[in-house]
């Protein structure tokens, strides 16, 4: 019984603080110009890094597989090595990706991008600790600890963690040739948030991944508004995160095309104005319309509900019914 209470708690911890229970670091794969080489997580001898000592880690690294240089990078990230940053740097220009999973989902990833989620996972980690310390007794404390281990405790502080993912994203964007799939997580993992302009348009106009437009789009800048429209599906992102009017006609026309598409469901419910409340009822009539199955309709219509009730916009109460009737 117990187990099962804790279990609750550490779920209740991840729902009380969103920003712990994020998706993993799935990237969308944007066709950038790019050549990776690509092979499947697990598809050599397994790496038991927990039992080998940073130096015959470090040694095995520059000769390791993608996907023992994740594991090792993974493994020196939660032993808060002072070797991440050296480590960081030689991966920045990596091309090899490994398709990884997060329960039944597999993304395509590398090991710059895995080394990054991994420091933030690590806040997260902090973050989650120090609201049980807050919230629980030291007792229930100990229990967590016991039952989740690593996924519980961290060695780093928030402070620290902060530090290390502004130093690793300064690296990235400082190096020209670094690999565009990394650029695309170390966004996504920061929100799509960026102070540095002049670096993110310039990788930008090389590397238009939906994560980087949709970094650009951040910055507001009227002059990027005909970039943004050029590149229209891969920038779907960036609309949600910069409605102007000047993007609207593009989704209009796109409506009966890209209706299931999740970032073009988002970037129209950000305009929350009667023209995009219009769109979101053609979104269902197109969704109903193409899908006989109930089932798989209903699981369209309930990813348009929750990206509608998401927005907290009045006006578009009479869409989130007219969902609410259509799954009946």
């Amino acid at each position: 019984m117990t187990k099962y209470f804790l279990s609750f708690l550490l779920l209740f911890g991840l729902f009380c603080y969103p920003q712990l229970a994020n998706e993993s670091n799935l990237v969308a794969d944007n066709g950038a110009n790019t050549s990776s080489r690509t092979t499947k997580a697990g598809s050599g001898s397994a790496l038991d890094a927990k039992h080998l000592s940073e130096a015959l880690l470090l040694e095995r690294f520059s000769g390791a597989s993608a996907e023992h240089k994740i594991a090792i990078a993974e493994e020196l990230v939660e032993r808060k090595s002072a070797k991440v940053t050296e480590l960081f740097g030689k991966l920045l220009t990596d091309d090899s990706v490994v398709e990884r999973k997060m329960g039944s989902i597999s993304y395509p990833t590398n090991p710059a991008s895995e080394l990054y989620a991994a420091v933030a996972h690590q806040k997260e980690k902090a973050e989650r600790k120090k609201y049980y310390e807050r919230t629980t007794t030291k007792g229930l404390q100990k229990e967590l600890k016991g039952m989740f281990g690593r996924d519980y405790d961290t060695k780093w502080t928030i402070a620290e963690t902060d530090a290390c993912l502004s130093k690793l994203t300064a690296m990235a964007l400082a190096d020209n040739n670094v690999s565009p799939r990394t650029l695309s997580s170390i966004f996504y993992t920061n929100g799509f948030k960026s102070k540095n302009y002049a670096r993110v348009k310039h990788f930008a106009t090389r590397y238009p991944t939906a994560e980087i437009l949709a970094t650009l789009a951040n910055f507001k800048n009227p002059s990027d508004i005909s970039y943004l429209t050029k590149h229209a599906q891969a920038s779907y992102l960036a609309y949600a995160h910069y409605p102007h009017a000047a993007f609207f006609p593009t989704l209009q026309m796109n409506v009966d095309n890209d209706y299931e598409n999740k970032d073009f469901q988002n970037a129209i419910t950000a305009y929350k104005n009667s023209d995009s409340r219009v769109l979101l009822e053609k979104i269902c009539a197109n969704i109903c319309k193409n899908n006989v199955v109930k089932m798989n309709r209903d699981d369209k219509l309930f990813q348009l509900y929750s990206i509608v009730e998401k927005s907290n916009c009045r006006l578009y109460d009479p869409v989130l019914k007219k969902i609410d009737k259509l799954m009946m």
